[in-house]
């Protein structure tokens, strides 16, 4: 039996992942937490700062609570019958990795991830939700949106399979 779900949230202002675990919560009657993996250093703060460090740091708490607070607003609309929590944890070692570890110092019973995309020229990286499922035990739920599949070849088959699934707004997979 699923008592607690641990949801990974990221900076995008799409809600199909934690909606999708706001809903497997309700139905299983789990509590559910939600983690931003917050990398305090990264590549595109660099580039965008330019007077130095300081600058950086505020940009990367400013997301940070920019994230928890989306989550705290979606908690409230969303799942005001479910006990919930957000919280934030820095990056050791990489994404899929840190979540996998946090879902085992929780004890989560079921990890909920998005699908994410694959890099195209990145070829050494692998998918959050990958590195995810390869390192917990924890049962892993990838919740993706219909229009996810940005990165497959878009070939007549797939338009007419993503317009006959239009009207369902959230899919899952079980690995």
């Amino acid at each position: 039996m699923i008592k607690h779900i641990l949801v990974a949230v990221g900076a995008h202002r799409d809600d199909a992942v934690l909606k999708t675990a706001i809903d497997k919560a309700r139905h299983m009657g789990a509590r559910l937490t939600a983690v931003y993996v917050v990398d305090t250093l990264p590549w595109w703060a660099l580039a965008g700062v330019e007077y130095g460090c300081l600058d950086t740091l505020q940009m990367v708490e400013e997301l940070e609570r920019t994230v928890e607070r989306r989550c705290n607003e979606t908690f409230e609309l969303d799942a005001w019958d479910i006990d919930t929590r957000a919280l934030t944890v820095p990056l050791k070692g990489g994404v899929g990795r840190t979540i996998a570890r946090l879902a085992d110092e929780l004890d989560a019973d079921l990890v909920v991830v998005g699908a994410g995309r694959s890099p195209k020229w990145r070829f050494w990286e692998e998918r959050v939700s990958d590195v995810t499922a390869r390192c917990t035990r924890r049962s892993v739920l990838i919740a993706t949106s219909a229009n996810v599949r940005e990165d497959a070849a878009a070939s007549e088959d797939t338009h007419r399979h993503a317009r006959g699934r239009a009207g369902a707004s959230v899919h899952a997979h079980t690995l």
